[in-house]
């Protein structure tokens, strides 16, 4: 296959400006861009209500499209900080997120902007295995500590925690409002210890197509479906894992900042080699179409694997029958910061993934891309943290984690 070598210059007004209404720089997906099989893809029609239902058998925030905003947060408990005081935070947490789900803002009118909309407000709260055990409570068994894996530049200061909260909603102002919301509300008990805020094209929840990443690849092909209506499968936990568990789910998010300028200056047939799929058009290497199914068995007329061995679609592909299919619902995200060392922004992708049970999904398939993807010479991992995911708050009387915490 011919390249064509592309120039920074170039590739930022003719590849990038190509995006056109998807916008190039905005994420809906992550880095894995899996080969899964065609019906696992999700057909729901786009939705244009302003609200997202709060209570039910699970959190909100998961299986809905992730509208264009989101910010992430981890906390660490007060030393000494018992149960009692984590659960009353958890009741105002409980609260906060039903009203603000429903553009209720009377309780917090100082933070969260009277008049606007809520954006299809969502908030997902979760726990990690160091929180379990600060508590004095059994870890499941899938809930390990984060591996570290090859390649890894992990800021300890922007990873792991104790507690985990996903903020989403259409409008950013909303959504900074809540954000300063959740932290006002935990400060009897939990200190922040980091934030991530992400970004995707401004229609994500409502387009039918995949959108962009900064590197300009459509981002999230082929991803699962998952439902609030339905229990088990490859995101909800019903059976492996605690009563308290029973309806959540785990959460994995990893900073990833892509080295961009390095990447702009790649040319774009190595581009393509590297994901396994033509830029321009999002289809596999060979393929024409976006959603045509990935052959990884497919030759050139030499012989040679028509998607070279370490393209990130090959090694992110899950193996069929060993529980590696997860949830991708990932975002974009930049600190406005220009980084001298660098000689580059800071920027790249927040991955997120959920799935119900990060040790047959995440962590095996994270440790193929770690070892071999040819991505890798474009994206450094720089936070890493897993959190179990409560189950949704089923009545006014319920609230985040009661099982595990009354």
């Amino acid at each position: 296959m011919a390249e064509h070598h592309t120039s920074r210059r170039a590739f930022l007004i003719g590849g990038a400006a190509s995006l056109g209404a998807a916008a190039a720089g905005v994420a809906a997906g992550t880095l894995l861009t899996t080969a899964v099989s065609p019906e696992t893809v999700s057909d729901a029609e786009p939705d244009t209500q302003t609200t997202v239902p709060f209570y039910g058998i699970h959190q909100p925030g998961i299986a809905e499209p992730p509208p264009a905003q989101a910010a992430f947060l981890g906390f660490d408990l007060a030393p000494g900080t018992s149960r009692t005081a984590v659960a009353e935070v958890m009741k105002k947490w409980t609260s906060l997120s039903a009203a603000l789900a429903m553009g209720d803002t009377s309780a917090d009118e100082s933070l969260v902007s009277v008049g606007t909309a809520p954006g299809r407000f969502t908030m997902t709260v979760g726990i990690s295995g160091p929180g379990l055990d600060a508590l004095g409570a059994d870890r499941p068994a899938q809930l390990v500590d984060h591996p570290v894996f090859p390649g890894d530049q992990i800021d300890e200061r922007m990873s792991f925690g104790h507690m985990f909260v996903q903020l989403c909603s259409a409008d950013r102002v909303y959504l900074a409002g809540a954000v300063r919301a959740v932290r006002q509300s935990a400060a009897a008990a939990l200190t922040p210890r980091w934030q991530f805020s992400g970004f995707r094209n401004a229609d994500a929840d409502s387009a039918s197509r995949n959108g962009r990443n900064l590197m300009g690849q459509i981002d999230g092909t082929n991803n699962i479906a998952a439902s609030r209506a339905t229990e088990g499968g490859a995101v909800w936990v019903k059976d492996a894992g605690p009563r308290w568990l029973v309806g959540g789910s785990y959460v994995a998010i990893r900073r990833f900042r892509m080295l961009l300028g390095a990447w702009e200056d790649t040319p774009r047939g190595t581009q393509d080699l590297t994901i396994g799929r033509h830029l321009d058009s999002g289809a596999p290497i060979g393929s024409r179409h976006e959603q045509d199914p990935v052959d990884l068995d497919a030759t050139d007329a030499s012989g040679a694997p028509l998607i070279p061995l370490d393209a990130h679609i090959r090694l992110a592909a899950p193996r069929r029958g060993a529980g590696e299919e997860m949830l991708r619902r990932s975002y974009s995200y930049s600190t406005g910061q220009f980084d001298s060392a660098m000689g580059d922004e800071d920027a790249g992708l927040i991955f997120v993934s959920y799935q119900s049970d990060p040790t047959s999904s995440f962590i095996p398939v994270q440790q193929r891309l770690a070892d071999s993807d040819a991505l890798n010479r474009f994206v450094i991992a720089t936070s890493s943290s897993l959190f179990a995911v409560f189950p949704g708050v089923q009545d006014s009387d319920d609230w985040y984690g009661r099982e595990l915490l009354s």
